[in-house]
């Protein structure tokens, strides 16, 4: 069996591949906000996620990892997280091996040495594993926290960003996801009362707010802190929401605070379409725009919509691989890479998911 975690800073993804009698690949996430929790309980949490697999480390045939948490402001730069991180799985795992964004498996220390190679490396093995499917085609994995595009052209991942800066200007990031991200940064105003009503610019409300008011989000979902500490029921997601105009749930009805979240909802999508659009304007000068696009992620129906008002035709790997595979596609894709790495004919099973 192959084990391959995606370590975060605010979750913690896992994914194993069974490969003995039949392929099967289970997934899963633990919240872990870095900047709360610290540093020095990391290998705990790793350990709990691995458990939460019913999981042997010492039974697998090998361990990768892949990484976002060195972007934490817990760190002063990322070679300080990249270090951080490994000295923490090592306090784990007795070996493992660490993708780096040109799916080489680097050691630890290969990994410390070419720490920017392998920071925010977690994209690479998703556009892979979309190559197996379809040799030209773009990935938009909507997580609780960022939004990430991948294309993959002539069966290659054809990522033209090698680190998050590059990748933020070239739109294969977008910061907006499905849970954390806060109202006030997706949009300056909504519409109350038939008026452009400013909004506050407070961490009141998030977009897993406006998700679960929508239907979107079931509130087991909801596995983050909320912005009061209170609880994920609708009502407390509508009280949550009326702050967000400097207002309480007496003064809004859960009719207004819905079609505010309908607002800014879309606006999420906008986002994410802007993104995909710079991602495709680029292949369209060289005369390799795909036409297919996959969607992954907690917020794959952000990721669907986008993709499908982009022009493209969505697939959902949540049709193709399960929910939290493809919530934890990162991961999971990581340990489906691991395998193929080691002589495993993935291909054979991966023809078998079309």
């Amino acid at each position: 069996m192959f084990l391959a975690l995606d370590i975060g800073g605010a979750n913690i993804k896992v994914s194993l591949l069974e490969v003995d009698d039949a392929f099967v690949l289970k997934s899963a996430k633990l919240h872990y906000p870095l900047w709360v929790r610290g540093v020095d309980g990391l290998s705990k949490a790793i350990e709990h996620a691995v458990a939460l697999l019913s999981c042997d480390p010492k039974s697998a045939s090998s361990i990768a990892l892949t990484m976002t948490a060195e972007l934490s402001d817990v760190f002063r730069d990322k070679r300080e997280g990249v270090n951080a991180v490994l000295h923490k799985a090592r306090e784990v795992f007795k070996d493992f091996k660490v993708v780096a964004n040109d799916g080489s498996l680097l050691s630890p220390r290969e990994a410390a040495d070419r720490y920017m190679n392998v920071a925010a490396a977690n994209w690479w093995c998703v556009g892979w594993l979309a190559s197996l499917f379809e040799k030209n085609c773009i990935v938009v994995d909507v997580g609780s926290t960022t939004t990430t595009v991948t294309p993959v052209v002539g069966g290659r991942v054809a990522a033209r960003g090698f680190n998050d800066v590059e990748k933020m200007a070239l739109g294969e990031i977008i910061y907006v996801g499905a849970l954390r991200t806060p109202i006030s940064s997706v949009v300056p105003a909504v519409p109350i009362g038939g008026l452009w009503c400013r909004t506050s610019s407070e961490y009141f409300a998030n977009v897993g707010d406006a998700n679960l008011v929508l239907g979107l989000l079931k509130e087991e979902e909801y596995d983050v802190a909320t912005p009061d500490g209170r609880g994920r029921s609708a009502r407390e997601c509508h009280e949550r929401l009326s702050r967000v105009v400097c207002g309480d749930g007496n003064m809004l009805k859960p009719l207004q605070t819905k079609l505010m979240a309908r607002f800014v909802y879309e606006k999420v999508v906008e986002r994410v379409v802007e993104g995909i659009l710079q991602v495709l304007s680029r292949l369209a000068l060289e005369d390799r725009c795909p036409d297919v696009g996959f969607a992954a992620g907690l917020g794959d129906f952000v990721a669907l919509s986008a993709i499908e008002r982009a022009g493209l035709r969505g697939i959902s790997f949540r049709n193709i691989l399960g929910r939290d595979n493809s919530v934890a596609l990162t991961s999971a894709s990581l340990a489906t890479y691991l395998a193929h790495s080691m002589g495993v004919d993935v291909e054979r099973w991966i023809s078998s998911l079309r």
